[in-house]
């Protein structure tokens, strides 16, 4: 996966209206890298044969 670059981070801050100093936008490159490369491991999970679930235990609504 390419790095991200100051200049991405400084359109995405752009886009959240954030004005960030230049040493804040090369440590926000890095830990943003850091957590695509964590998505990225997440979504090589073998999940064939395995149903979506919404919650891990069955749910009833009661309503009086």
């Amino acid at each position: 996966m390419p790095a991200i670059t100051q200049a991405e981070v400084a359109h995405l801050a752009r886009l959240a209206r954030l004005d960030l100093q230049p040493e804040e936008l090369t440590r926000f490159a890095g830990e943003l890298e850091i957590i695509l490369t964590s998505v990225a491991r997440v979504a090589e999970v073998a999940v064939d044969g395995i149903p979506p679930t919404s919650h891990p235990l069955p749910l009833t609504n009661v309503v009086r």
